[in-house]
């Protein structure tokens, strides 16, 4: 059984923008994988849920981290560098 994009997202909201860029690079290369094999015919059905499905939930899973990414990048580039700025005014 493969978890909802929501809960993805919520298991990692914690994590830093680095760590974040992690979990996308891994998703797209499970991507790519699962695009290769079938490009040259060579997915396998030994297990549930099948490789359609998990490709599926992983193109989800990317969706909805985008904006948790674009979320994080703001935070921790955008207002964060605001923020400095503001204080050293001071």
């Amino acid at each position: 059984m493969m978890i909802s994009p929501n809960y993805f997202v919520e298991m990692h909201k914690n994590e830093s923008y680095e760590q974040l860029l992690k979990v996308r690079d891994d998703l797209l290369a499970d991507i790519y994988d699962f695009e290769k094999a079938a490009k040259e015919n060579k997915i396998e059905h030994h297990f549930e849920p099948s490789p359609e499905v998990i490709y599926q939930c992983n193109l989800e899973y990317l969706g909805s981290l985008c904006s948790l990414i674009a979320e994080k990048n703001n935070e921790e580039y955008v207002r964060g560098s605001d923020d400095e700025a503001l204080s050293e005014s001071k």
